[in-house]
């Protein structure tokens, strides 16, 4: 329960940050999706079967904030969520290149989806070849920025050393 107060407020900070700094953390068209990134901490982090659903409310302040229809982003962050979910449950490994990995491999899926959704419902003016790279590129983006994010939950969640008491 307390996970859930704690998502809301970082919500609304991804949301703040991606509406007002989105076009200055852009290079060319390409910039990370923090949204994404959010999901796939929480996804990664929680033991339960159901984290997907974090990453389905995540999908949808996505849907929120962003112009288009609304759905589409929530049902990919769902549905990457739930194979990332599946993934993390059979992977024996959790260490910093893995969870960056796993970072772009979300992001890759989610923004290839929402890249092929934009572009048959004719609401991307460019070619498909130009919207898939530029998913490749905020996947590519979302994963070099998210390893500074990995780095301080790493730090944050390895047990402290028994002080030494003389």
């Amino acid at each position: 329960m307390i996970r859930v107060f704690l998502l809301l407020p970082v919500l609304y900070c991804v949301a703040i940050v991606e509406t007002s700094l989105g076009s200055a953390m852009c290079v060319g068209h390409v910039g990370p999706d923090l949204a994404a990134l959010v999901a796939v901490v929480c996804v990664w982090l929680s033991p339960r079967p159901r984290a997907f659903l974090a990453a389905g409310a995540v999908g949808l302040a996505a849907d929120l904030v962003s112009p288009g229809p609304i759905g589409m982003a929530a049902a990919c962050f769902l549905l990457a969520g739930y194979c990332l979910g599946r993934l993390r449950a059979q992977c024996p490994w959790d260490n910093l290149p893995v969870r960056v990995a796993a970072t772009f491999g979300f992001v890759a899926v989610v923004s290839l989806a929402l890249a092929l959704g934009q572009w048959l419902l004719g609401e991307a003016a460019p070619s498909l070849g130009t919207l898939l790279g530029r998913a490749l590129g905020v996947a590519v983006y979302t994963a070099g920025v998210s390893l500074p994010c990995w780095m301080v939950l790493g730090w944050i969640s390895k047990p402290r050393p028994a002080s030494v008491v003389h």
